[in-house]
């Protein structure tokens, strides 16, 4: 990769995208304008003035790293310094971070999924590390982007540490808004003959009913993208033995703590949503609960549910390749 020649190739396209309205959608806020009070619930501060954060538009979760400004009244503002990365590549960095020492290697160079690069970055004789956007050629080649992100190295480590917090975010995220306007979307394809109308469906089995057929569904889903990785990390597998074998070597909880994330990210929200509403419809509690459903739903709780259902599920993992 050339910095030389990408250089010329920003600054061109930085001059282009000055003359831009920025704009940075989230769907939990008006305009651009964010209190401190929103940053303690959904943000985190990895130093200065960075933060990351996940934000949902029209069914796509992201991760944000960017740099805010405040205004004379404290109410903080995005600017056009930061990256944003798909859930996977958000993975993978974190897990390559641990791996990147800038410091030892000054002329290290980190790629993640072909989407961003670290690189070191010496600003005012202190390094930093760079977190910018890649783009493909046709050719095979690789570009810069002109969206970037300079951390310090104490935000380098704290956004390293950040992971956790992310992470339970982003679970929040994908259940109580993204699954839900793909559920909602897929509600309005039936009419509603009014037939429950006169019920009532906010009651703790209806709650209950609900939660238990949606913990299924997404188990089904989170199951099958298991097993795809495990056959994707199965030594007799990738060496096409046509032999009988158990692709986890693992027991089912250990393959749920490695590998959950991953399967997570890989889940069809939509497909998922189609399957729950074909299943619900015709309950008076799909009617009845709706947006409130979701609302309610303890992100926490959900998910060791469907851990729970995962790791006690009694059947084997065996695959027989035939000749």
């Amino acid at each position: 990769m050339s910095f030389s020649k990408v250089g010329g190739i920003l600054k061109r396209k930085s001059e282009q995208q000055d003359k831009m309205p920025k704009k940075l959608c989230s769907n939990e806020r008006k305009g651009s304008e964010i209190t401190l009070n929103f940053f303690s619930q959904n943000m985190v501060h990895v130093g200065g003035d960075v933060y990351t954060y996940v934000n949902t538009f029209k069914g796509q979760t992201r991760v944000h790293i960017r740099v805010f400004s405040k205004d004379e009244n404290g109410s903080l503002h995005p600017t056009k310094n930061g990256v944003f990365l798909k859930l996977l590549v958000w993975s993978d960095l974190l897990r390559k971070m641990c791996h990147f020492e800038p410091s030892k290697d000054p002329d290290a160079v980190l790629t993640v999924r072909k989407d961003v690069c670290l690189f070191n970055h010496t600003v005012n004789y202190r390094c930093c590390v760079n977190l910018q956007r890649l783009f493909q050629r046709k050719d095979l080649s690789f570009q810069l982007l002109p969206e970037l992100v300079v951390l310090r190295d104490d935000q380098f480590n704290k956004l390293r540490d950040s992971h956790e917090l992310v992470l339970e975010s982003i679970k929040h995220k994908l259940l109580t808004y993204t699954l839900k306007e793909f559920v909602l979307s897929e509600m309005d394809k039936h009419p509603d003959d009014g037939r429950w109308n006169l019920y009532d469906g906010e009651t703790p089995a209806g709650v209950e009913e609900l939660t238990d057929a949606l913990c299924k569904q997404l188990t089904d889903f989170i199951s099958s993208n298991l097993l795809v990785i495990v056959k994707k990390n199965c030594d007799f597998c990738s060496c096409g033995f046509s032999v009988l074998h158990n692709c986890m070597v693992s027991g089912r909880k250990d393959c749920f703590n490695i590998h959950f994330e991953e399967a997570l990210y890989n889940v069809d929200w939509h497909v998922l949503a189609v399957n729950f509403v074909n299943v619900n419809i015709n309950r008076p509690y799909l009617r009845q609960l709706a947006d409130e459903f979701f609302e309610i739903l303890e992100t926490k709780c959900f998910f060791e549910k469907v851990e729970e259902m995962y790791v006690n599920e009694h059947s084997t993992d065996i695959v027989f390749h035939p000749l």
